[in-house]
């Protein structure tokens, strides 16, 4: 059954394979994007019955074409907001964005303090990671200087974010498809610093900006390694920014440094941190631990870590393959780890999505474009 006929408030009826829930509870939808629907927290007389995620429900929903059945799981549980997250079946999936609960858009920045620490490896293929899960996704190229995620995917790509900053594109007309289920904009190499642009050439990119808010979930922008001010218009434009470092000391070094000057200019952003090329999951976490412990000690700041990933020979071999490792090494203990890093994400969002549902608004932070064209004072 398509799940276009699911909508918000329909009445629910559900049981669960636990023996300690033996009865007929009472619900109602609240939202529910591409792969995941959320609910609010049973009810038996009255009285909330919160489910362990993990456990297994039968829905019955009332909707305008008749009841729609399903068995499906507990992803995620919110006891402050009353409310849970399930999977939808493959047989009962909609569209992406065919609902108001998908049209919302995340911005992430991936950055890092120097080159060679695998950042445009890395966030090519999380966003193949997230599109695996349903979203809608579009990676930017924005290395200005030493653009590289068409070569490095063998994707050919006649346009670049130049010409939108030109007037000769608007956005939609230099984004790319490939084979592997996300868009990309490609960089333009040797373009000028985003502080140099002209006014006209500003409004140019903001109003493209604007146009990717309302077209995708999530949109990846692989920034230029350093402190250049490329680097940090994203940075604090975007919903939130990963940092992206290897467990040598001189990348260690620079990534902190990163932060640093990140967090001296304003305090008012996300930051979390991967590392990359880990000889072992415990070296991983050993680097992790104290990176995390000197940000917090000395910025007064904490990190999110996102994962560690391993060092693996079937990446270098992708690179070398312009294949995405997502799709030459399926298996691999990577692309494990990216789709767990990708799984995380998701469901966080979606959950953070249901206050909104209940309250029947929209977020009422800053977007991105409110955020970019603050930065260079043109809001």
């Amino acid at each position: 059954m398509n799940a276009t006929c699911i909508m918000p408030g329909q009445p629910i009826s559900l049981t669960t394979d636990s023996a300690f829930h033996r009865n007929t509870y009472d619900s109602r939808v609240i939202s529910l994007d591409s792969k995941n629907l959320a609910i609010a927290t049973p009810t038996l007389k009255g009285l909330k019955v919160p489910l362990n995620v993990g456990f297994v429900v039968h829905l019955s929903i009332e909707t305008a074409d008749g009841s729609c059945r399903f068995t499906t799981e507990v992803l995620a549980g919110d006891t402050g907001r009353h409310a849970l997250v399930l999977r939808l079946p493959a047989d009962c999936q909609m569209l992406p964005n065919s609902s108001p609960a998908a049209a919302r858009c995340r911005f992430i920045a991936v950055t890092s303090g120097k080159g060679g620490v695998g950042k445009t490896s890395f966030v090519i293929n999380y966003a193949i990671a997230l599109a695996e899960r349903g979203r809608k996704v579009l990676l930017f190229d924005a290395d200005l200087g030493m653009a590289n995620v068409d070569v490095l995917m063998k994707t050919s790509s006649r346009s670049s974010i130049v010409d939108v900053i030109e007037g000769y594109r608007s956005m939609h007309e230099v984004i790319t498809p490939t084979a592997y289920g996300i868009d990309i904009i490609a960089g333009g190499s040797g373009m000028a610093t985003l502080g140099a642009l002209a006014p006209a050439q500003m409004q140019r990119i903001t109003l493209g900006f604007k146009w990717l808010e309302s077209h995708y979930d999530y949109v990846l922008i692989d920034t230029g390694a350093g402190l250049s001010k490329n680097v940090t218009s994203f940075v604090f434009a975007a919903d939130e920014t990963i940092v992206v470092t290897t467990p040598e000391p001189h990348a260690i070094t620079d990534a902190y440094s990163i932060i640093k000057v990140i967090l001296e200019e304003s305090r008012d952003v996300k930051l979390k941190l991967l590392i990359n090329k880990c000889e072992s999951n415990s070296e991983g976490i050993d680097v992790m631990k104290r990176v995390s412990r000197v940000i917090r000690n000395f910025l007064d700041y904490t990190v999110t870590p996102i994962g560690c990933m391993p060092e693996s020979r079937s990446v270098s071999r992708s690179i070398r393959e312009q294949v995405p490792l997502m799709a030459s090494h399926p298996n691999s203990d990577v692309a494990k780890c990216l789709r767990g890093i990708a799984e995380t994400e998701t469901l966080s969002d979606a959950v953070s999505r249901l206050e909104d549902a209940e309250t029947e608004k929209r977020p009422t932070g800053e977007s991105f474009v409110g955020r970019f064209m603050r930065r260079f004072k043109m809001a």
